[in-house]
């Protein structure tokens, strides 16, 4: 352009030809200025490159001017950022309406979104974002501007939906080095996701509110404490009329019983003082006085005297003042008050079986309503599954629309024998799934986690995986009235309460037994050593006092809810008032919680007994009976005579296990009565056992071409107990015996008149 110019100016003047001149010859040095420094800064780049990728992007040393700028920036920014959180701790809605902060506050963030979008490893934390949502929130609810936090490189600057931004917000990044930016729109959708999926259960269920249940009664502390005053004065008179010198340091009220602590001289026997007790019950003007000498842990003996005025024990009130407890046990349960006004909360799975005893009208089905109105209160159906036997028909039908049952309730109790089989045969699942996972208890089973649980049973098809369950809720199991299950069945269900009480703790399966016939026949010694915990009501007798117990105490009660509860591993009785639940109260907790549907067990639905009317057996109900039933019947009726000695021959069996198999086969109408020393008749044909199973009949053969069947034995492995074989063993002896006597021996009739003699 320059030359073009200076061409043009020589054609028109000499002047304008000069400062053309001119002009190309700055041109000229200024081309050479600019490609130097271009050449300069190019070999300064270059080497900054490759001294950054030797030490990692070292930083440049900065000269001290530009130190001096920075520091001057970098406390702008600080106090830009001391005056936003100013702001947001007084919660105003609008940024101050000072020119110089607001100017700090561009500045700042301006500066800090040049040094986010130079450093790609700025790190910004992201903690704010629950707190962003939040005030948003707040801020839409009470008609203000929304406020929102743009947080750049760890600064914070407040803003309003109406501010416009000098600039979008930078790129947040997790705390995390390499990982991808995350929308927090999708965190917050995701978080309340995984909560609605942690929470589907509670969802679904609710636990009944305790609004549903009564408050307690006001208790006028004042009256209380005149009287106890009064009858401690009574007692160490009495005492002092007797010649014995005490005193009463202290006193324990309860609801119902007061504890009076006596000190005793020195040298006076504790057995003396321990037959006072009618004489103290005449002084005192009460019922009885039961002396606890000594108390555990003190030098002092206890004695208990009712009050004068009774206080009702509410469920609700024990609920409030014990739930600091319920959060760290399984199944609590809430049994009353003791004697200085405790509540007695227990964990049903610690116990880990109760048994409840005591007369008519003394509150054992009271103390069986508040225990499963704690358990309902308390636990929901995936937590904790119940059965129910009711011998009397109405004590426990008002729960029938639970959806913690696993089953209706029971009335009939021959179902209740085999659903007390059925809860033997789950004992030993459990502990063969416990096995597999490499656990010792049902709660450290639930914590495994779906993934965890099928790494170590080694599942491999999909199938296995939805059969096996990932949680397996508590089961308990009630029966009002053990009496009469036990007149029903009564060795099988004490063979099945022995082994559930025996081994089933750990597997979550828990018994609660109740019975107001405390007997040796009904809790026998047995079943008493495999229940621990146990709970008496007023009783008839010393006697019952022992058998429930082990020592006497239960008949001197008071009744209407006063019980003593023995702690399962001590030999210490605790007294205490039973909590009370009105019907209205049960029928309101059964109420809330049977708006949500029943899940009942199938296999425990479609469990079939025997016919109560008498009727035969089919042959889906032979094995009930006896494994060997079937083929002891296929033997009697192909053989055509109903022999003992046959099928002890036949199938390998003891003596009294073969002559049950012919009393069921008599009671289901396929062999004849008692004909003496003869073989009992057969009154069924081989066509009609056979059509009985379902089997065609085959052709009739001719008798040469009948083949003999009275060898036919089982496999090594068939169930036989040692009681079995022992009777088998004296019966080879005997036969011996007289085989080596007798000549004509008649084996089949010998056995015949030994099973009936036996019988008779």
């Amino acid at each position: 352009i320059c030359l073009s110019l200076m061409l043009g100016g020589l054609l028109l003047s000499t002047d304008y030809a000069v400062v053309s001149v001119a002009q190309l010859v700055f041109g000229i040095a200024a081309g050479a200025v600019m490609r130097g420094r271009s050449s300069r800064v190019a070999a300064d780049d270059a080497a900054d490159s490759a001294s950054s990728r030797k030490s990692k992007r070292k930083p440049r040393e900065l000269t001290s001017d530009e130190l001096s700028a920075q520091m001057a920036r970098e406390a702008a920014a600080e106090d830009a950022a001391d005056v936003a959180v100013r702001i947001r701790g007084k919660q105003v809605a609008a940024p101050p309406a000072d020119e110089e902060a607001e100017e700090e506050w561009d500045e700042a963030a301006e500066y800090a979104l040049d040094e986010a979008e130079e450093d790609e490893d700025a790190e910004v934390p992201v903690s704010s974002l629950a707190a962003k949502a939040a005030e948003e929130k707040s801020a839409s609810d009470s008609g203000i501007s929304k406020i929102r936090d743009v947080i750049v490189n760890g600064l914070k600057k407040t803003v309003r939906d109406d501010e416009p931004e000098s600039s979008p917000p930078p790129r947040v990044r997790d705390k995390k080095r390499g990982e991808k930016p995350t929308d927090s729109a999708r965190e917050e959708m995701l978080a309340s996701l995984n909560e609605l999926n942690e929470s589907e259960a509670a969802l679904d269920y609710e636990l009944p509110s305790i609004e549903l249940l009564t408050e307690g009664d006001d208790v006028c502390f004042e009256e209380q404490t005149i009287e106890v005053r009064r009858k401690a004065k009574i007692l160490e008179k009495t005492f002092a009329d007797f010649g014995f010198k005490v005193k009463v340091v202290e006193i324990e009220t309860g609801p119902v019983i007061a504890q009076y602590e006596v000190e005793l001289e020195a040298g006076l026997r504790l057995s003396r003082i321990t037959g006072l007790a009618d004489d103290l019950a005449i002084a005192l003007r009460v019922p009885s006085v039961r002396i606890v000498a000594p108390i555990p842990g003190k030098n002092t003996v206890g004695i208990e005297v009712p009050n004068e005025t009774r206080q009702v024990v509410r469920l609700r009130e024990v609920l409030e003042e014990s739930s600091k407890q319920v959060k760290n046990m399984r199944i609590p349960i809430f049994l009353g008050k003791d004697v200085s006004g405790n509540p007695m909360t227990v964990d049903l799975s610690t116990l880990p079986h109760l048994l409840i005893a005591g007369r008519t009208g003394t509150g054992k089905s009271v103390c069986l309503n508040a225990i499963i109105s704690s358990i309902l209160m308390t636990r929901r159906p995936e937590e904790v599954r119940m059965l129910m036997i009711d011998p009397k028909m109405v004590e426990l039908s008002c729960y029938g629309r639970l959806p913690h049952l696993m089953h209706p309730v029971v009335t009939d109790m021959r179902k209740a024998e085999a659903i007390l089989a059925w809860a033997v045969d789950k004992m030993e699942e459990r502990y063969a799934l416990l096995a597999r996972a490499g656990v010792r208890h049902i709660s450290s089973y639930n914590q495994l986690g779906k993934e965890e649980l099928m790494e170590r049973l080694e599942v491999e098809s999909d199938e296995e995986a939805e059969a096996i369950p990932d949680h397996l809720p508590f089961i308990v199991i009630v029966a009002d009235e053990m009496a009469d299950l036990m007149m029903t069945a009564g060795k099988e269900v004490e063979q099945h309460i022995i082994r559930l009480a025996q081994k089933s703790r750990a597997v979550g399966i828990h018994l609660i037994l109740a019975t107001q016939k405390p007997t040796v026949d009904v809790i026998t010694g047995l079943i008493k050593s495999n229940l621990p915990a146990r709970i008496a009501f007023q009783v008839a007798s010393r006697t019952d006092s022992r058998v429930v117990l082990d020592e006497m105490g239960a008949d001197k009660l008071l009744g209407n809810g006063d019980m003593l509860f023995l702690w399962p591993g001590t030999s210490t009785l605790l007294r205490g008032q039973g909590t009370y639940l009105s019907d209205d109260e049960i029928n309101s907790i059964v109420g809330s919680v049977s708006q949500h549907g029943q899940n009942f067990v199938n296999e425990l639905v479609n469990m079939k007994v025997e016919d109560a009317n008498g009727e035969k057996a089919g042959p889906a109900d032979f094995k009930k009976r006896d494994e060997l039933y079937e083929s002891a019947i296929d033997i009697v009726v192909r053989e055509g005579r109903g022999s003992v000695s046959l099928l002890q021959r036949s199938l390998g069996i003891g003596y009294g296990r073969a002559a049950r198999l012919i009393d069921f086969m008599a009671e289901d109408g396929i062999v004849g009565p008692y004909a003496g020393s003869q073989a009992r008749e057969i009154l069924i044909s081989v066509a009609d056992w056979e059509r009985r199973q379902g089997i065609e009949p085959e052709e009739e053969a001719t008798a040469a071409e009948k083949p003999r069947r009275n060898k036919i034995r089982m496999e090594e492995d068939r169930p036989s107990s040692s009681e079995d074989e022992d009777e088998y063993e004296d019966v080879d002896d005997a036969y011996d015996e007289f085989e080596s006597d007798e000549e004509d021996f008649d084996e089949e009739d010998y056995f015949d008149e030994r099973y009936e003699a036996e019988s008779a």
